[in-house]
């Protein structure tokens, strides 16, 4: 009968170090889930803020880009209508040549007897 209470006193020895062992690792872990939260918290908030930053920069950048876009596009409608301007009074002075050209021939043609 020794042996037997012998067993059952290192049975309740190990199931109380057990019991211990198994509540000290349950604190280490609820302390290291308490860590990853508060990690998982800062970086969360540093993630919301730079993102709003980048937001803030991107907006102001595309703002800027649109506004020299404007400025690009409004510089290059008025050289393009100078250009135009330029064009049509060359076709204006090619078509008083041509048709001065022209009137000369005319009269050449009806003074030639053919």
């Amino acid at each position: 009968m020794d042996n037997v209470s012998k067993g059952m006193e290192s049975l309740c020895e190990g199931i109380i170090r057990g019991h211990q062992s198994r509540k000290s690792d349950i604190k280490q872990l609820k302390g290291q889930v308490d860590v990853i939260r508060d990690n998982a918290r800062k970086f969360l908030a540093d993630s919301k803020r730079f993102h709003k930053e980048m937001s803030r920069n991107l907006k102001k950048h595309l703002q800027e880009g649109r506004e020299d876009l404007i400025k690009n596009v409004n510089a290059l409608r008025e050289d393009f209508k100078k250009e135009e301007r330029e064009i049509k009074s060359d076709l204006a002075e090619a078509s008083k040549i041509w048709n001065k050209m022209n009137e000369t021939l005319r009269s050449k043609k009806k003074k030639s007897p053919d």
